[in-house]
């Protein structure tokens, strides 16, 4: 039984991870090939599904998804829709497949969808004081230009063109989580989290783990007893948490599997 992988060449997260369980004794492979991968799906008349994954011919035994990989990388534009269709496929199977998954997919065949203002709607947290706009300006130390995510100066000009997502939140009152499994850990430092910090932000981790994701870091702000979720990204790289390497990926590695 093999655990696989699945991220670009370039995540060196996902290597350092694979070599961390292969240090443990566990057979790993980091898939960046579709064709590596086996899947076969059967659907039943009761609508129910059965999926089945193997790698390079080995039953899987748990799955780390890092999202899309060089998969989609091809050189006509035809064939980048066939390479697309069929990653589609093997999130849709990933999704239904029983065994232990790092970041789980929808049987749609999509990333979960991780929007703060999706938790705001429930009444468990406050909404972030995040604004988005082209021209003008707003309260905020963090500054964002979008759509490629590049940080910014908050004094640094722009024309009207460009769109920034502007962020005022209180650093002193704000904590940076990394969630590994079933683990919670605090990102900048190398101190234990503390069991009443675990408590106030159970609603974010609830919502974050009803979709599925068990891997990725939020920031939250708390403030006269306001919890505010400011951030949250599927994508943690291992520079977040260089004071807890190994025991993230300990946690990643117990959450898939013996």
């Amino acid at each position: 039984m093999t655990l696989l992988v699945i991220a670009p060449e370039t995540d060196e997260t996902a290597r350092r991870f694979a070599d961390f369980a292969i240090g443990n004794g566990v057979s790993t492979v980091v898939a960046k090939e579709f064709g590596r991968v086996g899947v076969t799906v059967r659907a039943g008349r009761d609508a129910a599904g059965r999926a089945e994954i193997t790698v390079d011919g080995a039953k899987v035994r748990g799955v780390l998804n890092r999202g899309i990989g060089d998969w989609g990388r091809e050189p006509d534009a035809e064939r980048v829709f066939v390479a697309a269709e069929t990653y589609a496929a093997f999130w849709a199977a990933l999704a239904l497949w029983p065994g232990p998954v790092v970041n789980r997919p929808s049987a749609q065949g999509f990333f979960p969808r991780l929007d703060p203002l999706e938790l705001v709607e429930s009444g468990d947290v406050a909404p972030p004081r995040t604004v988005i706009l082209n021209g003008g300006t707003a309260p905020g130390s963090e500054v964002y230009h979008l759509p490629d995510w590049t940080r910014l100066e908050p004094d640094a000009p722009r024309s009207r063109f460009d769109v920034v997502q502007i962020t005022n939140r209180d650093p002193v009152h704000s904590s940076h989580l990394l969630v590994a499994g079933t683990e919670v850990f605090e990102i900048g430092g190398a101190k234990w989290l503390d069991a009443g910090t675990v408590a106030e932000v159970a609603p974010v981790l609830a919502w974050i783990r009803r979709r599925g994701m068990e891997f990725c870091d939020f920031t939250v702000e708390r403030q006269r007893g306001v919890l505010r979720l400011v951030d949250v990204s599927c994508w943690p790289g291992h520079h977040l948490f260089p004071h807890h390497e190994d025991r993230v990926y300990a946690a990643l590695l117990n959450r898939l599997g013996p």
